[in-house]
């Protein structure tokens, strides 16, 4: 168990843990961000004995997940804008201006969008390694404002209904619909995601509301993505036809850009092989 440190924020108690690796090739800094629903010490955690690149590791609980949550334990509607504001002030915190990134679907999208507003006010930007983030899953925006349609039945499921298996099974069919659906592995992606439900079901409906916006005025994502010099997309070799085409035309289009598919895994790569995923990352951030 990693230890907990919290942030008192205007709005929020944002919790994180800062890790120092032992016999680090290097003494540089890594952030790493997570998926929705799922708290970052269980994302990162089985990955980060196979990565020694960093000396220091940076790993938040994004509202409304793991132990970070609004004042009083509030759970509230959240935004991809409050939630990459809340990682700044962490890092402004913590005094940490050169850094490489990890995101991880929700985080991804995070990730994607703290680098722009970074490199806005500070004319810096950073490495990231992305798996599966979330917004970039179509090229046509058009296609993937329809595809988060079905993100918006899982976590209004969750809170109309109460009946969280039910809105968790609509999100898994929406994110991994080649997975295979092997009933221990069903079961412990239900446990991860049922952990804190309602923050699980704000998380989804933030990446919905920016994709909605991003269907109005498509710039947004293509200025966010113009700000992010060296990116590393990792996607699961049975995730959707059309994301592995996306990631591979990303690849092709943007210098220093690069796409590597991950065999047998779907949405959820880093719970399925963190050892591998951690050997590619050691190799491209080397």
């Amino acid at each position: 168990m990693f230890e907990t440190k919290i942030l008192p924020l205007a709005d929020t108690e944002l919790a994180y843990h800062l890790i120092e690796v032992p016999n680090s090739k290097t003494d540089s800094a890594c952030l790493m961000l997570h998926g929705a629903g799922v708290a970052g010490e269980l994302t990162y955690g089985p990955m980060l004995e196979y990565l020694n690149h960093w000396r220091w590791i940076l790993i938040p609980d994004l509202n409304g997940m793991g132990s970070s949550f609004f004042h009083q334990q509030r759970e509230a509607p959240l935004s991809i804008d409050q939630l990459s504001e809340e990682v700044a002030q962490l890092l402004a915190h913590l005094s940490w201006h050169e850094f490489d990134v990890i995101g991880y679907s929700l985080g991804g999208l995070v990730a994607l969008h703290l680098n722009a507003e970074l490199r806005r006010t500070q004319g810096v930007t950073h490495r990231l390694a992305l798996m599966e983030p979330a917004s970039l899953e179509r090229e046509c925006v058009d296609t993937l404002a329809e595809v988060r349609q079905r993100y918006r039945v899982a976590s209004e499921t969750i809170r109309e209904t109460g009946d969280v298996e039910l809105g968790i099974a609509h999100f898994m069919d929406g994110v991994a619909p080649n997975r295979r659906k092997h009933p221990v592995a069903e079961a412990t992606t239900q446990s991860r995601l049922a952990h804190r439900p309602i923050g699980f079901s704000y998380a989804l409906d933030a990446v919905t509301d920016w994709v909605e916006r991003v269907s109005q005025n498509v710039s947004l994502r293509d200025e966010m993505l113009a700000q992010a010099d060296q990116v590393f997309l990792l996607s699961g070799e049975l995730s959707h036809d059309l994301l592995r085409a996306h990631y591979d035309e990303l690849a092709k289009k943007r210098e220093g850009w690069l796409h590597k598919s991950v065999t047998g895994c779907d949405h959820s790569l880093p719970f399925q092989k963190p050892r591998q995923i951690a050997k590619y990352l050691s190799q491209w951030f080397a």
